[in-house]
């Protein structure tokens, strides 16, 4: 009997639900509830991403230790079939008055012309200038023309952020309590007469500003990105924890001192041998837990975790962990990419399991959402 793939159906329904059967006939427990959860990501444009959309579909469909490889053997029999284009023989002008048919299981694997939901949001912000389109669009679908651009808009923002930050946390520092020897001494030259009071320095609480970074293969088009907005905020907080992970947790806080921006990225590419591998979300916050949490972690500190969710481990362990963690930090946020998407919902189970414990929930798709986070961070 020949492999099934997904030339052998209609669209893109019918492909997702051969797979999930597929899957269930190799051995994994795939049913009905995965096969709804992998319509539900196919359908908010995770396969517009080959990449993403495996990550994605692992999540749902590995339920054991032994399940990952199983399962990227069969997504490459299915998936991975070439395909040879027909000319069509539409004309232009047909094609102009034809509605656009809905995506297709080709999109993702780059055959389609334009992908859906890149459209849409070029469509929404159209009318703004170059710059403000930088801002708004998606990391992941930036151009290679655009990407230079878009670097040096971010870090000039960025930093703009921290110059603004700073401001605020040297005001909020600058007045202490009534230094009443200094008062004193500062009187006596006139009589004893108290006209001026003395005050002390006050100094600054050692807030600390913790960071997890998700580098797993489903981040790979935002990890660089997020490193960077990372970077940029070492010039604030001078106090800063910062860590990346994926199948394992690796602190990075040494990294983050050096100067040379394109000479820590390298570093920490060479030497994170799990750079766009999978995701286990939870073992990597159990092994913080273990090791950094208590030394790192207070009541004055802010957590943040940037992670897509899609993680292949237990949701119970994820969910535990961070309850750990936000037991022992002031605020918990957590920064998704797919939350920027049109119409996502937090139905990967990862995600699912990690909502109940998580204080703030936003995106990080985009230069803009990422500066929204100016109003959380001036609380720290």
């Amino acid at each position: 009997m020949s492999t099934p793939s997904y030339r052998d159906y209609r669209d893109l329904t019918e492909s997702i639900i051969g797979f999930a059967d597929y899957a269930r006939s190799s051995n994994l427990n795939v049913g009905i509830r995965e096969a709804q959860e992998a319509l539900k990501v196919a359908a908010l444009g995770l396969i517009s991403d080959k990449t993403l959309f495996r990550y994605a579909l692992k999540s749902i469909f590995c339920s054991s230790a032994d399940h990952p490889l199983l399962f990227d053997e069969i997504f490459s029999r299915y998936w991975d079939v070439p395909y040879e284009y027909k000319k069509s023989s539409v004309d232009i002008k047909s094609r102009i008055n034809t509605q656009k048919p809905a995506i297709r299981s080709l999109v993702f694997m780059g055959k389609g012309a334009v992908q859906e939901g890149k459209e849409e949001e070029t469509s929404e912000v159209s009318g703004a200038n170059p710059t403000e389109k930088l801002r708004k669009t998606d990391f992941s679908k930036v151009s290679d023309i655009d990407s230079t651009r878009l670097e040096k808009l971010a870090m000039n923002l960025w930093k703009q952020m921290s110059r603004r930050l700073k401001k605020k946390f040297r005001h909020s520092n600058s007045k202490g309590l009534i230094d009443i020897r200094k008062t004193i001494r500062s009187s006596i030259g006139l009589g004893g007469t108290m006209l001026e009071l003395k005050l002390k320095d006050k100094k600054p609480n050692k807030n600390r500003l913790v960071i997890l970074l998700d580098v797993s293969g489903s981040m790979d088009k935002y990890s660089f990105y997020l490193l960077r907005f990372i970077l940029a905020l070492r010039t604030h907080f001078q106090n800063i924890e910062g860590f990346i992970f994926s199948t394992k947790l690796i602190r990075i806080t040494e990294y983050l001192r050096v100067k040379n921006l394109e000479h820590v990225l390298s570093q920490l590419s060479a030497g994170a041998d799990n750079w766009s591998s999978g995701t286990k979300i939870g073992t990597c916050l159990q092994s913080f837990n273990e090791l950094h949490a208590k030394r790192t972690l207070n009541r004055r500190s802010m957590t943040i975790i940037l992670s897509d969710g899609l993680d292949t481990g237990a949701p119970e362990l994820l969910s535990k962990e961070l309850g750990k963690i936000k037991r022992r930090t002031r605020k918990l946020i957590w920064l998704n990419p797919l939350k920027g998407m049109q119409g996502y919902e937090p139905l990967a189970r990862g995600m699912k399991a990690a909502l109940p414990q998580i204080d703030v929930f936003r995106s990080a798709h985009s230069l803009e959402s990422i500066l929204e986070l100016e109003k959380y961070l001036a609380d720290v």
